[in-house]
């Protein structure tokens, strides 16, 4: 008899039948009679195959083939049924968590040697089968010739220049408002303007992540089995779902739920290509996180809580054939124009900080990409450069709080207007009929262009662009 208790997953439970044979397999068998594994606390839901190789080794421990201080030591890893150890998702937090809890050696499948150069203060033996295992904990050392040299892998360097993209000067002072200030941004125009590379160049010309949040980005991907790496992630995470994602797969969730999309996307972009094909129910699912840049669930469980700090951006095309308002090639009426926008919830389209129109290229810049020099273009090396500034010249005015999260009290501390500016406000804010939250946006994106061109004041034109960010004069168009 072979029992494991503890309220445990089918992926669990099914470790009896990887364990018994995977010791067998390495020379070892249970002995005759009643075997109880008991999985602590017990009322607490354990998943996944991670648990295989402490079951085997608490085995062989008590069968008195071993002997070790179970205090000092963690042991992580699938059993496949010849004895080997396969990779499992989420090592790195697992790491950081032991070391926290003063384990002194981990062994960890050598799937996962990458997420071990990432933890300091911790002995980690990287495996590959129970015997090699077995053989350190008798002798403390593992056999010479099975100890494989594991040479780290390198750090993607693949890059994308806004160099690339004709045209766009418009969309891409956009693009580099909506990256200095982490402003969510909507893009519209027709198909084959360039939506999808501007959103897929934006990581290039964002700041790097600080060590704090690399360690969140890093744990978030480790989690999702996204993590290939053998240092932290220093670029911003880009993700770009389908418009047929469901619910659970973006904002997270499950029976044991899980980080979605937007948490994988955590302190970088989440790209939402053609939003109004998304499901009305995954759209709205994102209007409480684009507030409190988290995702709460509750189960009978318990409640999880995952990071969802992201930067939207999203594209979209003006109408249902895409052309509008080009009328040599639309023909969709006002009303068809509006149906296919109105798809966006006014609450959703409310949270989207700036709107901007990404029009056809015009024939003259072909004739200029024949005879272009890459050192007089827009590219991202200059942009990037921009950005940081902006980013500098905020950090000396109010430290790390992005203009994007400034509360109320922040808002009128760091974004003071003048009289003139007040009362330009004032007009604008009953012309447009504008919310209270799209008036506020329009300032923090104001204090953001202000920054561009490092200036302290926030004047009428920082004002007026804002403005023209706003999704309202395009329908009116």
């Amino acid at each position: 008899m072979f029992n494991m208790v503890g309220q445990l997953s089918t992926e669990v439970r099914e470790a009896r039948d990887r364990v018994r044979t995977a010791l067998k397999n390495s020379g070892f068998d249970l002995p005759y009679g009643r075997i109880t594994v008991n999985f602590s606390p017990a009322d607490r839901h354990k998943s996944g195959t991670g648990f295989d190789l402490a079951i085997a080794i608490s085995l062989l421990k008590a069968m008195g083939c071993i002997g070790f201080n179970e205090n000092e030591f963690m042991f992580i890893g699938e059993l496949a049924l010849d004895g080997s150890i396969l990779k499992v998702n989420g090592m790195l937090p697992i790491l950081n968590m032991a070391k926290d809890c003063g384990i002194r050696v981990c062994f960890i499948p050598k799937g996962n040697v990458n997420e071990a150069y990432l933890v300091n203060g911790l002995s980690v033996v990287v495996v590959e089968d129970l015997l090699q295992v077995i053989e350190y904990i008798r002798n403390g050392y593992l056999d010479k010739e099975n100890d494989n040299t594991i040479i780290k892998s390198i750090e993607d360097e693949s890059y994308e220049d806004f160099a690339d993209i004709l045209g766009q000067e418009e969309a891409k002072r956009a693009v580099m408002i909506a990256a200095a200030g982490w402003h969510n941004l909507l893009m519209i125009g027709p198909p084959g303007v360039g939506k999808s590379m501007i959103a897929s160049r934006m990581p290039y010309i964002m700041d790097e992540l600080t060590i704090e949040e690399s360690v969140q980005v890093s744990n978030i991907h480790s989690i999702c089995g996204l993590f290939t790496n053998s240092s932290l992630i220093k670029k911003r995470p880009y993700a770009a779902p389908h418009h047929s994602a469901s619910v659970a797969s973006i904002i997270g969730g499950g029976y044991n739920p899980k980080p979605g999309l937007i948490s994988i996307a955590n302190k970088g972009i989440l790209f939402l290509d053609e939003l109004p094909e998304f499901k009305q129910n995954v759209i709205d699912s994102l209007r409480q996180p684009l507030e409190s840049k988290r995702i709460m669930l509750h189960r009978l469980s318990g409640d999880y809580v995952f990071p969802a700090d992201c930067l939207i951006v999203a594209a979209m095309n003006p109408c249902k054939c895409g052309y509008y308002p080009d009328r040599n090639r639309c023909s969709c009426s006002i009303n068809e124009v509006k149906r296919y926008l109105g798809k966006i919830s006014g609450p959703m389209m409310d949270r989207m900080d700036m709107c901007t129109e990404v029009s056809r290229v015009l024939p003259e810049y072909l004739q200029e990409f024949d005879k272009r020099d890459d050192n007089k273009l827009l590219n991202s090396k200059i942009m990037n450069d921009m950005v940081l500034n902006a980013i500098n010249f905020r950090k000396d005015r109010q430290g790390d709080i992005k203009n994007s999260l400034l509360n109320h009290d922040e808002i009128h501390l760091y974004c003071k207007l003048g009289k003139s500016e007040k009362d330009f406000m004032k007009e604008a804010y009953i012309k447009f009929n504008m919310s209270m939250r799209s008036y506020y946006k329009s300032i923090k994106v104001a204090r953001t262009i202000a920054d561009l061109e490092g200036v302290t004041d926030i004047g009428i034109s920082h004002l007026a662009e804002a403005l023209g960010y706003r999704l309202g004069g395009f329908i009116e168009r």
